[in-house]
């Protein structure tokens, strides 16, 4: 009986660790961009993002893929939980290339949503709803 007991918590710390864990590793496609600056040289992006959800905390920030003028970004959930703040932030910098002109973030499996669009002089721009500039 004893054993069984202490199989049983072995099992239960090691999925309560997993979600714990496994949490800080999941895309999180309800962020919504709150802010941007843009470096003197253009090489680097600064985005104050936040989650649109009731929960969750975004913990970092990476380029997914950046070619061809586009830069699309991933926001990935702090540790702990639904709710965790493990490694928490909202301001991430993040490289550009020069041939950038636009920056998508993550919605969906294989989609990204425009955020931002660089103009005719060269300045970057919020995006409108629905992808309108």
């Amino acid at each position: 009986m004893k054993k069984k007991m202490v199989i049983g918590i072995i099992v239960a710390v090691v999925l309560c660790g997993g979600y714990f864990i496994g949490s800080g590793f999941l895309r999180n496609g309800s962020v919504y961009m709150d802010g941007y600056s843009v470096s003197g040289d253009g090489r680097e992006i600064t985005l104050d993002i936040g989650v649109a959800a009731s929960r969750g905390y975004i913990r970092k920030a990476a380029v997914s893929q950046q070619y061809g003028g586009k830069l699309y970004i991933d926001c990935y959930s702090a540790f702990g939980g639904i709710n965790g703040r493990i490694g928490a932030k909202n301001r991430f910098t993040l490289p550009l290339d020069a041939d950038t002109t636009i920056i998508g973030i993550y919605r969906n499996v294989n989609c990204y949503q425009e955020i931002l669009h660089k103009d005719a002089d060269g300045n970057w721009q919020r995006t409108k709803a629905n992808g309108q500039k």
